[in-house]
């Protein structure tokens, strides 16, 4: 009988799982975890080009969040919702040419309601925990990253509109370094290789920024800190 994870409060309570279990068992973020970077490593592919390469992008991105989707227990209509955007994502990548400005804010949009959607269902999975468990702070990392997936496709439709490019001296830049961008933003490590060409750019990068840093000292330093501890439930609360 598989578990849903919220009586192991300890780190490696899911030691010995198969990885079959794994995929069928809710809370299941490690392995959500390494789906996410396996995503972002096929976004870094530059062979094949141009629309094949966005399609393959966005079946892999789809293929992670249904399995988000799937372990945070969602509900149907989170499914259909999201399966809507995927396949507006889809067409939008195989018909429409990525490389315009058309192609690039419709591709965007689909990818932003897509992965929006995908991390409101995580974080309910995530609030929900009655116990601070190991999988509680995988949960809220693969939450930290889906944010930065997030902005990279902010600064994909701010590329598509903005007359000024998102970049100075480099346009709009491929999808592998407006990811790139984000999350050394995200993270504030701030390279200095891509410099945003406009207000809108720059003040999604602030926000960015200022989101990531108050993210990871005060929700993730606390889960760290309270492993094992049950929540405190609102007064009134049965």
């Amino acid at each position: 009988m598989l578990t849903d994870g919220l009586d192991e409060p300890h780190v490696g309570a899911r030691r010995g799982w198969t990885l079959r279990r794994r995929f069928f068992a809710l809370d299941s973020f490690g392995l959500l975890l390494v789906m996410i970077m396996l995503s972002l490593t096929v976004s870094a592919l530059s062979v094949p080009s141009g629309a094949i390469l966005s399609v393959i992008r966005t079946l892999v991105l789809g293929g992670t969040l249904a399995f988000a989707l799937h372990t945070s227990g969602a509900r149907r209509g989170a499914y259909a919702g999201c399966a809507a955007f995927l396949v507006l994502a889809v067409v939008a990548a195989s018909v429409l040419d990525p490389d315009s400005q058309v192609g690039l804010g419709t591709e965007a949009i689909a990818a932003f309601l897509l992965i929006s959607s995908v991390l409101v269902t995580v974080a309910r999975r995530f609030v929900s925990h009655p116990v601070v468990t190991s999988s509680s702070i995988l949960a809220a990392i693969c939450i930290y990253l889906f944010v930065g997936l997030a902005f990279a496709s902010i600064y994909a439709f701010v590329a598509a509109v903005d007359p000024a490019g998102l970049f100075v001296g480099s346009s709009d830049g491929t999808s592998a370094e407006r990811i790139y961008f984000s999350y050394i933003t995200l993270t504030t490590t701030g390279y200095g290789d891509f410099v945003p060409a406009s207000d809108p750019s720059r003040m999604t990068a602030v926000t960015e920024a200022l989101l990531g840093q108050v993210y990871l000292v005060t929700i993730v330093a606390l889960l760290v800190a309270n492993v094992g501890a049950r929540r405190r439930r609102p007064a009134g609360d049965g």
